[in-house]
């Protein structure tokens, strides 16, 4: 092989060396590009979750919250009638028992001025 044959194949062996390079180089940054998606795609759908798992719970707690809420307002509600009750059965006894003191002002001061 003459020297001319063997400079023309080690520069065509460069070229092809260059041209691997550049094809794996290539690759090598589609690869991470692909790899960028993938993640970008993976922490999306990660927040999607978390999110509807949040509000999952966010709406298990407004429902528990509503239901602890009515339980105690009717039981407030029961609480507010009995006392009601009570105090329409004492108004009788309150009344009269207020005429009498009264009365017995007046018949002390009557008394006195006499």
């Amino acid at each position: 092989m003459s020297k001319a044959e063997i400079l023309t194949q080690l520069k065509t062996a460069e070229e092809q060396a260059r041209g691997r390079r550049a094809k794996a180089e290539e690759e090598a940054r589609q690869t991470i590009a692909n790899a960028r998606k993938e993640a970008s795609a993976i922490l999306e759908n990660a927040r999607v979750k978390a999110a509807a798992e949040a509000q999952s719970k966010i709406d298990k707690a407004a429902a528990e919250i509503s239901t602890e809420s009515k339980a105690m307002r009717a039981e407030g509600e029961k609480s507010a009638a009995a006392l009601k009750a009570s105090a329409a059965k004492n108004v009788s006894a309150a009344t009269d028992s207020l005429i009498k003191e009264f009365e017995r002002y007046v018949d002390v001061r009557a008394s006195q001025n006499g």
